[in-house]
C-alpha cells in the first residue's frame, strides 16, 4: 500500500489518528522512490499532451504570456520566474496513473495529482488552501512550506471556494515545513499553505484527495427520495392565482414539512442506508 511505502516505519494507526484529518505531518526521505517521476522526460510528455491543462504564475500574479508545451518551452518560463503546474498529471502518464491507482486503494475517493516547477529562490502561487486533503511528494530540489490551520472558511467544500480566500482575516499562528528532494508532507484539508522554492529549481507532486462530506449524505439520501411518491407529489400555488389565506398556507406547509422530516429521520435511521452510502463511496472513480 503506497501509505506504507510513504511511512516507512512510522505506523499507519498512529497516522491515521493522530494526523489524518487533523494536522499536517511531514517525513523525510518517505518518497525517494518516486523521485524518477519529476524528472524532464515526464514534464516534457505531460506538456506535449493534446489535452493538458497547465497554469503558470508567481505569487498571486498570472503569467501573461502563453502556457507552454514543451520542456524548452517550459524551462523559458521558469527562468521568467513563474511556476508551471500541470493539472490532473495522472490523465497524462501511466506512473502517475499507477501513483493516483495506490492513493486510490487506499482511501476510495478521487484523487487528482498536480505537478509543479517551481524556478530558484521563487515563491509558487501565493497563499491559498484546498478542499481536498494533500500529499506533496517533494521530488527535486527544495522548497519550504508556509502553514496556518484555517479559521476563515474551515471544512471548506469544492463547490463553495470563493474567488477571494480573505487571507488577511487569518489569525492562527505560521508554522514552517522545509522538504528536501525525497521528503513528503501532508496538508489537512482547508489548511493554509504558501511556498517558496529553495537555491535549485523545484519539482514537486501536488496528491489531492477529495474526501466524502456530511453534504453527501444528504446528496446521497435525494437520489432514493426521487422514488417516493411522498416527495414527488406537487406543493401547490404560491402565486396570485392562490385561494387560500397566507395562514393556512403555512399551517398545510408546516405539517407536510413535518412528514417530510420524518420520513427522513426513518431513512437515515436505517442500517441498510450506511451500508448502502459506504458501497457508493468505495464505487465511485478514483481520479477526478
Amino acid at each position: 500500500m503506497i501509505l506504507h511505502q510513504l511511512l516507512g516505519t512510522v505506523p499507519l494507526q498512529l497516522f491515521m489518528e493522530e494526523y489524518f484529518l487533523k494536522l499536517p505531518f511531514s517525513l523525510a526521505g518517505g518518497c525517494a522512490h518516486l523521485m524518477p517521476l519529476g524528472n524532464w522526460d515526464v514534464i516534457g510528455r505531460l506538456l506535449t499532451a493534446p489535452d493538458v491543462d497547465v497554469v503558470v504564475g508567481s505569487g498571486g500574479e498570472r503569467y501573461g504570456g502563453q502556457s507552454p508545451r514543451a520542456a524548452d518551452e517550459a524551462r523559458h518560463v521558469l527562468a521568467a520566474g513563474y511556476t508551471i503546474g500541470i493539472r490532473h498529471a495522472q490523465r497524462h502518464d501511466p506512473s502517475l496513473a499507477t501513483l493516483a491507482g495506490g492513493f486510490f486503494e487506499a482511501f476510495a475517493a478521487p484523487i487528482d495529482i498536480h505537478l509543479y516547477c517551481t524556478p530558484a529562490n521563487h515563491r509558487g502561487f501565493g497563499w491559498h488552501y484546498d478542499a481536498e486533503e494533500v500529499f506533496i511528494l517533494q521530488l527535486r530540489g527544495s522548497k519550504e512550506w508556509s502553514l496556518r490551520k484555517n479559521t476563515v472558511n474551515p471544512w471548506p467544500l469544492v463547490e463553495t471556494l470563493p474567488k477571494d480566500m480573505r487571507y488577511e482575516r487569518e489569525i492562527m499562528p505560521l508554522t514552517r515545513c522545509k522538504l528536501e528532494a525525497g521528503d513528503w508532507l501532508y496538508i489537512p484539508g482547508g489548511y493554509w499553505h504558501m511556498t517558496q522554492a529553495g537555491a535549485d529549481e523545484s519539482v514537486s507532486l501536488s496528491v489531492g484527495v477529495l474526501f466524502p462530506a456530511a453534504i453527501d449524505v444528504y446528496d446521497f439520501v435525494r437520489q432514493r427520495l426521487l422514488s417516493s411518491l411522498r416527495w414527488r407529489q406537487r406543493l401547490g400555488c404560491f402565486g396570485s392565482a392562490a385561494v387560500c389565506t397566507p395562514a393556512k398556507m403555512e399551517d398545510d406547509l408546516r405539517a407536510l414539512f413535518r412528514d417530510l422530516a420524518d420520513d427522513v429521520a426513518r431513512m437515515m435511521r436505517d442500517d441498510g442506508l450506511v451500508r448502502d452510502f459506504i458501497d457508493a463511496m468505495r464505487s465511485k472513480p478514483n481520479t477526478e
